[in-house]
């Protein structure tokens, strides 16, 4: 069984308009997701053996804490991540080596939406309609698929086990913390 996560990078600023797209930071709001997505994720079964990363500078800087909390966890940067597309992130998942069961990519919409939907293999389900109305700055999806090989993964053939935005998980953990 293989398991993709996927993750939108967290908040970006917006404060300084001449700033090219792929250049824009985190803002504060973004900085404090990204750190709360980081010890979720490394805490959670869905801990990934290796990450993919936009190399956009809002995707980078959402994977540096899961980075430094997970030091052996092998993360590749490529530019073919930054507002890709479903065919070209597919391409990149396809890619991974068989001996990583759990991965994650962190992107950009409206691409990671896209894939997400076209990996689900309930597209009318509760989760999939949750991603369908949109994956928040932060958000997380989870899918599982019944292969071996990442080369094998298909569109329509992801079981959509979790779904998580960071507001609602922070609050979550507020609540029970």
């Amino acid at each position: 069984m293989k398991r993709l996560c996927l993750l939108r990078h967290a908040k970006s600023d917006w404060g300084d308009p001449s700033k090219d797209d792929f250049d824009r930071q985190l803002n504060a709001r973004g900085a404090k997701a990204a750190d709360f997505m980081a010890s979720y994720i490394a805490a959670s079964p869905y801990c990934p053996d290796a990450v993919l990363c936009s190399t956009a500078a809002r995707a980078t800087a959402t994977c540096a804490p899961l980075r430094a909390m997970l030091k052996d966890v092998p993360v590749t940067y490529r530019d073919e991540l930054y507002h890709a597309m479903p065919d070209t992130m597919l391409a990149e998942i396809r890619g991974v080596s068989d001996e990583v069961e759990t991965l994650l990519v962190v992107g950009h919409n409206p691409g990671l939406v896209l894939l997400a939907m076209a990996l689900a293999d309930d597209p009318d389900g509760e989760t999939a309609l949750r991603v369908a109305h949109g994956v928040p700055t932060g958000g997380f999806i989870v899918f599982e698929f019944d292969s071996d090989r990442w080369s094998e993964i298909a569109e329509g053939e992801g079981r959509t086990v979790f779904f998580g935005r960071p507001r609602d998980l922070m609050a979550d953990a507020s609540e029970s913390g």
